[in-house]
């Protein structure tokens, strides 16, 4: 059933603001449907990254560093690149922890920056998804994007629960304004514990102190409508039927469902369409066509059988894994290829 959606829908759309190249493997058997804008205020890193093998329905990456102001701000090069930020490093309390290495400062630029609402290319974009990791950035960033976040279902953030780097908006902050515009907190993966720096940072127990988490939100829309929010004209067909895609994807079958009653209640599901989403089975995504690539077919197998094999472990081995992958991407290659 909900495979059947898809055939009238003209792909989802998803801003990727901190944009690595990848997204999350869970999106990855709707990668075909997804209309993807990423940014990177590096031109030719834009370039590269668009001419990479992909799976997605259309991709652009635009050359665009995105915050809460249009100003010149400095860019904070540190060691590791996934510490980038405009904001600088809280180094006397980052020096506390054992990834402290990480937020070395290597390196400045000056750099403009620009509003999501003043991007031309994104006015009449009826956004779906945006995914916020900014190192920091994440709440101006959304508070200065509200037309975006009107059309908005999900929405991902990462935030710290501390102040990672000076002037950083914590989660608490994030959690109270996005309640405000009517999302739900549905996931909260705070499986980012960070030992001292001290003689027992080799001795990782599990009970570390949590320094930042990725948060995932999706629209109460029952809720908009009970208050009057959101009008019966607010919301057609082909959204609806988006935003029980994504409920499908993301295993939330509860809300979707919840969701799916309002929408026949709006006429815009028929009563036929509710009754086959009674069945749990009609919520599967099976069958998914994708890109005749077998290279990014078999990538994509190899990345998805390591992310299996990596959860097998246990929870202290695998933060001690991903804080040493990190620091690793800092170093020298030990070989030539």
């Amino acid at each position: 059933m909900i495979t059947e959606f898809l055939k009238e829908i003209e792909g989802i759309n998803f801003i990727d603001i901190g944009s690595s190249g990848n997204l999350n493997p869970k999106w990855k058997n709707l990668e075909p449907y997804i209309n993807l804008t990423g940014f990177d205020p590096n031109g030719d890193e834009c370039q590269r990254m668009s001419a990479l093998p992909n799976n997605f329905r259309s991709l652009k990456y635009l050359p665009y560093a995105v915050a809460g102001d249009e100003d010149e701000h400095t860019l904070y090069k540190t060691k590791s690149i996934y510490c980038y930020s405009l904001l600088e490093p809280n180094t006397k309390w980052l020096n506390r922890f054992s990834f402290r290495e990480l937020f070395e400062i290597i390196g400045k630029e000056s750099i403009n920056t620009v509003l999501l609402s003043k991007i031309e290319s994104l006015k009449d974009l009826d956004a779906d998804i945006i995914k916020v990791d900014t190192q920091g950035l994440e709440f101006p960033i959304l508070s200065n994007a509200e037309d975006l976040m009107d059309k908005a279902f999900f929405i991902e953030t990462e935030t710290g629960f501390v102040q990672n780097y000076k002037g950083e908006t914590t989660y608490a902050e994030i959690d109270l304004f996005m309640r405000s515009k009517g999302f739900l907190l549905f996931d909260l993966n705070t499986n980012h514990r960070i030992s001292r720096n001290n003689i027992f940072k080799e001795d990782v127990t599990g009970s570390e102190q949590i320094l930042w988490c990725e948060a995932t939100w999706m629209k109460d829309y029952i809720s908009s409508f009970d208050k009057g929010l959101l009008s019966e004209d607010s919301i057609n067909r082909e959204k609806a039927l988006k935003i029980l895609i994504i409920c499908a994807l993301q295993g939330s079958i509860d809300f979707g469902f919840e969701l799916a009653i309002l929408f026949n209640q709006l006429n815009i599901l028929d009563q036929k369409e509710l009754n086959l989403l009674q069945d749990k089975n009609n919520w599967m995504l099976i069958d998914l066509p994708s890109k005749p690539d077998d290279n990014l077919l078999k990538q994509n197998n190899n990345i998805n059988l390591m992310g299996t094999f990596f959860r097998l472990l246990p929870a202290c081995l695998r933060r001690d894994i991903s804080i040493q992958a990190q620091i690793s991407v800092t170093k020298k290659h030990l070989f030539k290829l």
